[in-house]
């Protein structure tokens, strides 16, 4: 949901700007007026760079990760109360009109089975070491001291 609550964002600063000047502003630009709007009045600073960065990441459908700060900040830009509020008011508006496909719960199964199969073992190395790292930094350290200490011992 808080991609949708970026793109969002955006949205309204670019409305604004238009409506204003006339002119449509860069998505750095729209990042600027966001931070500033964060920082004067909800004291909070956020930098135009994250911003955008959070908004590329929302452009190509990923999903995005906010701060709870940062994502009630982020509605009251929006003119709600708080994130629960831009929650309930999606909510609301996102009511299907068209009956939703109905798949059956062993198709679902079988086609996570076969995601996690496709996965190469590269893949699988890299996934495991971003969720270990701090771990993997620890244990490579100690290794490297006591081959340190080991060596030393050894001359003398």
């Amino acid at each position: 949901m808080h991609r949708e609550l970026v793109l969002s964002a955006f949205e309204k600063a670019k409305k604004e700007v238009k409506e204003a000047t006339g002119v449509t502003m860069s998505i750095t630009g729209l990042a600027k007026k966001i931070s500033d709007y964060m920082m004067n009045e909800c004291h909070f600073q956020y930098h135009e760079k994250s911003l955008r960065n959070k908004y590329n990441k929302a452009m190509k459908g990923e999903d995005v990760a906010l701060k709870s700060s940062v994502a009630n900040c982020l509605c009251c830009y929006l003119g709600f109360e708080n994130y629960s509020d831009f929650i309930i008011e999606k909510n609301n508006r996102e009511i299907p009109t068209q009956p939703t496909e109905i798949i059956p719960a062993e198709s679902l199964v079988t086609q996570m089975k076969v995601k996690k199969e496709t996965a190469s073992m590269g893949e699988k190395l890299k996934i495991v070491i971003q969720k270990n790292k701090i771990t993997l930094i620890f244990y490579w350290s100690v290794f490297l001291m006591n081959l340190g200490l080991y060596i030393l011992h050894q001359n003398m």
